[in-house]
């Protein structure tokens, strides 16, 4: 082999090895950016699911949530979770009704998101349209409880508070999105058989509806 050849493919194997340390410091720096911007809430999670019945249940015990989980803050904020079926779970061994839970602060007064760090902001799926019956979530700090209103008119003039939404089939979503976004939502008079536009983001436990 000449020595032309061998300075050429050495200058390849170095241009490689460079870029593929770029690569890789790149990737650190972004997980490090994560970590910087992960924050904890300690509170009461909440489960928010339908019944048999179809009825909406607001639990502080339970083993499994089927529907999405809240966090009353002891810092006078509601948030949404929004994760992974494995990191709510591991989140959930936690004992006694106060836990504290980390993740990316995200949202509004409207409507505060607490997302694990696998959790994209804002969602990546697909565009989809969700039908079903808007939810109100009214928080009351001094019992440690939530009041659920489905609101006759415009809920904007309550205190800042969450929104979920119920289908038919049972499934319940919360509601995620600019502050404009849930404002609309917030004015519109009927809430029930609504069609919402957004993308699903989360899992069993965790569910989010980012709106459109």
């Amino acid at each position: 082999m000449s020595k032309g050849i061998i300075t050429i493919l050495s200058l390849v194997f170095l241009f490689v090895f460079q870029l593929s340390s770029s690569f890789s410091a790149f990737s650190q720096e972004g997980e490090m950016k994560k970590m910087d911007n992960m924050q904890s809430v300690t509170g009461t999670v909440f489960c928010v699911e339908v019944d048999e019945q179809g009825t909406v249940n607001i639990k502080d015990q339970f083993d499994v949530c089927t529907g999405t989980l809240m966090v009353m803050g002891a810092d006078g904020k509601t948030y949404a979770l929004k994760g992974t079926a494995e990191e709510t779970k591991m989140m959930m061994k936690q004992p006694g009704k106060t836990k504290t839970v980390s993740g990316i602060i995200s949202g509004h007064t409207r409507g505060w998101v607490l997302a694990s760090a696998s959790a994209e902001q804002p969602a990546s799926s697909e565009n989809v349209t969700v039908t079903g019956t808007i939810v109100c979530l009214l928080p009351n700090y001094s019992a440690g409880n939530f009041k659920q209103v489905v609101s006759t008119g415009p809920c904007s003039e309550a205190e800042p508070h969450l929104h979920v939404v119920k289908t038919a089939s049972g499934q319940v979503y919360a509601l995620e999105g600019t502050e404009e976004s849930i404002s609309k939502i917030e004015s519109m008079s009927n809430r029930e058989n609504v069609q919402l536009q957004g993308k699903i983001q989360g899992e069993q436990g965790a569910w989010v509806l980012f709106v459109q």
